[in-house]
């Protein structure tokens, strides 16, 4: 019963220490969940249009350095226009394995004429030869000397674009192009570096987001949805195109989970002005709620420990001490002190000591100890840790070790009994109490111990008597 009342007792702390923590920070986590997330999304929103300022310039770099080599304006050298185009295509395909070996592939690589038209691109030199784009305002800015950058759609995919001049002795003779998809994958790194999800857009709908299904693939559904958030009703992507600047902070809905979500559009293009994103932040992410509760929960942790600790208290008190003091008398009565008597050691174990008080009276011969009077007065009777045990190895002069393991033992032990009792009365001490029982327990357990120590067949005992000095003396036998 005691054992089920300490259980409960640290249960009835914890339960009452955990309830009064929930009721007592359940508000305050609700306001602070919401803020921290719409606060989160305002910062996503901002990392997200500074990376992307600086992700234009180095894309612009990028195509500049490669429009650079002191290859590409030979390109233009050959009169021939199969020289040139076989050239042309033998540029871009350079620049690809280049771009490979620095693991940031381009979807495409073209070489552009001075009047704007279409050289020739990697993987197929005649995909778009001859198409014209001096129309678009990030080729014309090229052609004009400088690298920039823009949103396309090419091939039914939108697509960033850097084209950089490529000069020659005379000036501009033509332009590099490079281009990279907005793809998913591209989505997720950025999500993960801006601690938010994301979705772009451009002309009007939805182009990817980083939203990722059970198998670690685009979630299309959440994409679709995404859509009808930002081009219809409140028309989050309608309003942050035409301020160019990030919507307010807006709570949505997206297929059934509630986010803070802002729109802005996308920064560094040269003429498009239809291309933005959009960041969501869960409103029940776990990380908005880390902050707020992290001291509740250690004051919840605190109280916890202190249960323990003195559940744990409680019961090496009631039990494990007064089993601990069990053991150390067996440990005794196994090293031969067959004269220990087992104290009371607590409410649960105050039949087990006295049962093993009178199963030990009884094996050496004792009559049955009172329950209530267990410790009985020094030098009352004869005690077994009188006699005196010499265990030193080596045969005591004078004693015929074969003879003694030749000896009965019901001859031996009597022998030894009437021997040591003659002697107690010689030497003027007083007998009472000793037992062939208790004297034959005490010398039973002296020899089982040196016989694992010796780790011999046998051992036994030859006896000396000088005056009042008796002492028995260990005989190994191989």
């Amino acid at each position: 019963m005691y054992r089920f009342q300490i259980g409960l007792i640290a249960a009835a702390v914890l339960l009452a220490s955990t309830v009064a923590i929930v009721f007592g920070v359940t508000s305050k986590l609700k306001a602070s969940g919401v803020e921290e997330a719409e606060a989160q999304a305002s910062r996503s929103a901002s990392v997200y249009q500074q990376m992307s300022r600086l992700e234009g310039l180095d894309f612009a770099n990028v195509a500049s350095k490669y429009a650079a080599r002191e290859a590409m304006p030979k390109v233009f050298d050959a009169e021939d226009e199969t020289e040139r185009r076989k050239a042309a295509f033998i540029q871009a395909e350079s620049i690809q394995k280049m771009l490979d070996g620095e693991s940031r592939r381009a979807a495409i690589v073209a070489l552009l004429d001075k009047s704007g038209k279409v050289v020739a691109r990697d993987l197929n030199a005649n995909a778009m030869f001859g198409e014209d784009l001096s129309g678009k305002d990030v080729v014309k800015s090229a052609l004009g000397g400088k690298a920039s950058r823009d949103v396309w759609i090419l091939g039914g995919r939108t697509t960033r674009i850097a084209v950089a001049p490529i000069v020659g002795p005379s000036g501009t003779v033509g332009a590099v192009l490079m281009g990279y998809v907005l793809s998913h994958q591209e989505a997720r790194k950025l999500s993960q570096m801006v601690g938010a999800e994301i979705g772009l857009f451009h002309q009007g709908k939805m182009q990817t987001s980083s939203f990722v299904t059970a198998e670690g693939k685009e979630d299309g559904n959440k994409t679709q949805a995404m859509t009808a958030v930002l081009f219809s009703g409140d028309k989050l992507a309608e309003q942050a195109l035409s301020t160019d600047k990030p919507t307010a902070v807006q709570k949505i809905e997206l297929d059934g989970a509630r986010y803070a979500a802002v729109a802005a559009p996308a920064t560094g293009n040269l003429g498009d002005t239809t291309a933005g994103f959009a960041v969501l932040v869960p409103l029940t992410a776990a990380s908005s709620l880390v902050a707020a509760t992290s001291g509740k929960i250690w004051l919840l942790g605190l109280l916890g420990l202190l249960a323990v600790i003195f559940t744990a208290g409680l019961t090496a008190r009631r039990f494990v001490r007064p089993l601990d003091q069990i053991e150390v008398g067996v440990a005794e009565i196994i090293n031969g002190n067959i004269d220990f008597t087992f104290k009371p050691v607590g409410p649960d174990f105050e039949g087990l000591s006295n049962g093993l008080n009178v199963m030990l009276a009884r094996l050496l011969g004792r009559d049955d100890p009172d329950e209530d009077q267990v410790e009985e007065e020094e030098g009352t009777k004869w005690k077994a840790e009188q006699m005196v045990i010499d265990e030193s190895e080596g045969l005591p002069s004078g004693v015929d070790a074969q003879e003694l393991a030749q000896e009965s033992e019901a001859a031996y032990y009597p022998r030894l009994y009437n021997e040591y009792v003659t002697a107690l009365r010689n030497a003027g001490v007083r007998a009472d109490g000793v037992s062939v029982q208790a004297f034959t327990a005490k010398l039973r357990l002296t020899e089982g111990g040196l016989k694992r120590k010796w780790k011999c067949r046998m051992v036994r005992f030859s006896m000396a008597a000088s005056g009042e000095k008796i002492v028995f003396r260990a005989v190994k036998i191989a």
